[in-house]
């Protein structure tokens, strides 16, 4: 059985889709390019794909992370070029390395994420800087959200690393930020541009990169390439 790491995009109307259809989707390009997926055991087995840090429906992306285990061993780039024959539109793969099989598991791994976007702030790129300021100087950024019926409310400001405001030429604000993600806790980037008064439809964020635990936070670029 080989393990193989896949790192793909998403983009246009394939951002409207849920985490699960995702997993299903990948599932049908597998088998529609004849890539023998390991399944699971059990009385309903599954095809063994596990794509990392679920995007948020309404984000683009270029460093989303796949793990899929393979029945028999596959040039990784001959698994890139036959899966890509196959790819829905909307969907780009990018590359895939090889991991070792007992490694562990994707989600365990990562830790923080990169984001851009662009955005409009009523107080200009201006009151834009200074938003952002107060909030990195802040102890806490209480942000209240809707979930289905309930309104909950979370700390953001633990989970932001970095936030950058640069403007454009249309006045409008280019934003870049870096916050935590994983099983510690996190802050999606939609909260924190809530929380900082910007206006943003969803399709103009865009997920830069995911960075995995360890000393200097490798990014998932920087790891296909050492792996």
């Amino acid at each position: 059985m080989q393990r193989v790491r896949l790192r793909f995009g998403r983009e246009g109307p394939v951002r409207f889709i849920s985490h699960l259809d995702t997993v299903r989707c990948w599932d049908r390009v597998f088998r529609r390019a004849f890539i023998p997926l390991e399944y699971s055991q059990g009385f309903t087995p599954h095809p063994k794909i596990a794509v990392a840090a679920p995007l948020a429906v309404g984000f683009t992306s270029e460093a989303e992370l796949m793990d899929i285990w393979v029945r028999k061993w596959l040039p990784p780039e001959s698994v890139v070029m036959m899966a890509r024959s196959q790819l829905p539109v909307g969907f780009v793969l990018f590359d895939a390395w090889e991991v070792p099989t007992g490694a562990p598991a994707l989600q365990t791994m990562i830790r923080m994420a990169r984001y851009c976007c662009v955005a409009w702030h009523d107080g200009g790129v201006s009151g834009a800087v200074d938003a952002t300021r107060a909030f990195l100087q802040a102890e806490t950024a209480i942000h209240q959200f809707v979930r289905g019926d309930e309104v909950k409310s979370t700390d953001l400001r633990p989970h932001v690393r970095t936030i950058t405001v640069e403007q454009r030429p249309d006045d409008w604000c280019s934003i870049e930020m870096l916050v935590n993600i994983g099983q510690e806790g996190s802050a999606r980037p939609d909260h924190v541009l809530a929380a900082l008064g910007f206006s943003a439809p969803e399709k103009s964020i865009h997920r830069l990169e995911l960075l995995f635990q360890g000393e200097d936070c490798q990014s998932v670029q920087e790891c296909s390439h050492s792996s």
